[in-house]
């Protein structure tokens, strides 16, 4: 499967957590990951949101009840300095419009060790069990293992959440462990957090990668098409399973896929 990264200039987006990575827009065939400029993207990610609080439900600050709420959010996010947020667009049609459909994070951030946590993902419902949740995610796996140099990414998900507990799986996660009474929830409950993890070895397999490789620019652009074909890991059965659900699974909207925003469904 084709990415594309093109680093933009630095008035289009909000964070630097990334080093000289930051500000990466990623590209596949389908999926547009663009970085978050706070001032521009949090008014369009509430109308987005703001019907369907229950996206929220297994998120440690809960639901959010206005944009007031939903801005504080964001805000402490761009703040963080382990985070980094993009938007999500889908990209429909021969002109590739885009349509946004959500939101996904780099957390924990660890450039030193090479450890990231792909996180804090949401999707407007019209758009789940279709390839877009895959699609987003190996997006933003590839950036992390080709560009960050990842040694480890991890996903961690609420004891109750069991449907990203499935997707963790489905991606090609490893359950690493449960950490009991990790977070004290938005409702005063205690949360047991799944963990999971996948390493370069996993997504590459093991005769690509070694221990060691210094800094975070041993991928070239040039070189990324051949590193691609050489892989044997967790990257190609993800590629295999998108294009099985693009072709078997739940289709987009009809409306959606002749560029009709998911803002203009009905809730």
């Amino acid at each position: 499967m084709q990415i594309k990264y093109t680093q933009l200039d630095q008035d289009q987006f909000t964070q630097r957590t990334l080093g000289p990575k930051s500000g990466y827009r990623i590209e596949t065939e389908s999926i547009l990951l663009e970085p978050l400029l706070l001032s521009r993207d949090a008014p369009k990610l509430w109308d987005l949101v703001k019907d369907h609080s229950k996206l929220f439900e297994y998120f440690p600050h809960g639901p959010c009840s206005s944009y007031e709420d939903f801005y504080a959010i964001q805000k402490r996010y761009c703040s963080a300095p382990d985070h980094f947020n993009w938007a999500v667009y889908l990209l429909v049609g021969n002109q590739k419009q885009k349509i946004l459909c959500g939101s996904i994070c780099l957390l924990d951030i660890s450039l030193p060790f090479r450890r990231f946590e792909v996180g804090a993902i949401w999707f407007h419902p019209a758009v789940h069990s279709t390839f877009v949740m895959l699609e987003t995610t190996y997006a933003l796996l590839r950036f992390s293992f080709e560009q960050l140099q990842a040694g480890r990414v991890q996903w961690k998900t609420h004891h109750q959440n069991i449907a990203s507990q499935k997707s963790a799986l489905k991606l090609g996660f490893d359950l690493d462990g449960i950490h009991k009474k990790h977070l004290i929830h938005y409702n005063g409950q205690w949360r047991n957090s799944y963990y999971y993890s996948m390493t370069d070895d996993d997504w590459f397999g093991d005769h690509v990668t070694t221990d060691g490789r210094p800094g975070l620019d041993v991928v070239k652009p040039a070189e990324e098409p051949d590193l691609r074909q050489e892989s044997s890991g967790r990257q190609l059965r993800l590629e295999q399973l998108i294009q099985a659900r693009k072709h078997e699974g739940k289709p987009l909207p009809e409306s959606v896929q002749h560029g009709v925003a998911l803002t203009a469904l009905s809730s």
